[in-house]
């Protein structure tokens, strides 16, 4: 397994194939930090390249490189 596949897998806590907002914010949270709804919903929007909010693996593996 790619080192993005596993990472893609941890983010994707309903292994539905997809990253949702909620689910990349989840991934994000420190105990000293918290990202806010907007910036989660704006890094999902910039890595969404078919506009259906949500990213599938082939757009986070691109996202990433």
């Amino acid at each position: 397994m790619s080192d993005k596949r596993a990472a893609f897998d941890r983010i994707d806590t309903d292994n539905d194939g997809f990253i949702t907002a909620d689910e990349f914010k989840a991934s994000l949270q420190t105990p000293d930090g918290k990202v806010s709804d907007a910036n989660a919903a704006a890094i999902v929007s910039m890595a969404d390249d078919n506009g259906d909010r949500r990213i599938d693996f082939d757009e986070y593996a691109k996202f990433v490189r």
